[in-house]
């Protein structure tokens, strides 16, 4: 079958105009494809909604957060009340009180030295941020003639050894440890008790009689009842002549079977 001359070009601009229809839907279809399509704005309820669910997930967070310091706390304190009993230091004796982990009983005996035969009773007062915040205090119940113990109130210089509390390196057996090392190694530096400092450097004889009577007056407070209605605060009670001997004959024994 022959086309004319018309009949060609009505062909060949039919079939270019087909390959450019073709062209231009096959672009428009690629770019349908792989246009990326972007989520729907949510209306404002939607923000509502979605900014009380995270307030409230802020606030269970917080709150579990709250809950878990106290127990932390306590960890950390049973930790320190472990490390002690392994320290075992001579002469000192701390029990936690019943009522809060952050009180401890305690006693200090010293054995010898300028302070011998003294028998201290002292709290331990923990920071409720331990051991993040301050250094514990430690107060005698009543006040030393020390040239480090406060004449009034009875507490121990114990910044004097930590101006700084630092966790994890610090620990409370430390200031136990101290406690006990200032009554064999005195240091009349920037004093608490500036009388006992002088009378230390100047006139050890006067500091002595001194400390005689501060340890005299301690041990006569002994066997009296502690201030605290504590289960756990500190108490003596006078031995029987009988029950000492019983003890004493048994340690005795005691010491010859091991010998």
């Amino acid at each position: 079958m022959m086309l004319s001359d018309s009949s060609d070009e009505e062909l060949v601009e039919w079939f270019f105009s087909k390959i450019c229809l073709d062209e231009d839907q096959l672009t428009t279809s690629k770019r349908a494809v792989t246009k990326k399509q972007l989520p729907k704005i949510p209306p404002e309820q939607a923000y509502s909604a979605s900014s009380t669910r995270m307030k409230e997930r802020q606030n269970s967070l917080t709150g579990a957060n709250g809950s878990y310091g106290p127990y932390f706390l306590e960890y950390s304190l049973l930790a320190e009340y472990n490390q002690l009993q392994k320290n075992k230091l001579p002469g000192v004796y701390v029990i936690p009180s019943a009522g809060s982990p952050l009180h401890w009983f305690g006693v200090l005996f010293v054995r010898q030295g300028m302070y011998q035969e003294g028998v201290f009773k002292f709290d331990l007062i923990i920071p409720d941020n331990y051991p993040d915040g301050e250094c514990p205090r430690l107060i005698f119940k009543i006040p030393i003639f020390h040239p480090v113990i406060d004449v009034m109130t009875g507490e121990l210089d114990v910044k004097r050894a930590f101006p700084k509390w630092k966790r994890g390196v610090n620990h409370i057996w430390q200031i136990l440890l101290y406690a006990r090392r200032v009554f064999y190694k005195i240091d009349t530096k920037l004093p608490l008790n500036p009388q006992a400092a002088a009378l230390y450097d100047n006139d050890q004889e006067l500091f002595k009689s001194k400390v005689l009577e501060s340890v005299q007056l301690c041990k006569s407070k002994m066997y009296e009842a502690p201030d605290s209605d504590d289960p756990h605060a500190i108490r003596f009670s006078e031995l029987p002549d009988e029950t000492h001997d019983k003890v004493k004959h048994s340690i005795c024994e005691a010491k010859v079977c091991l010998s």
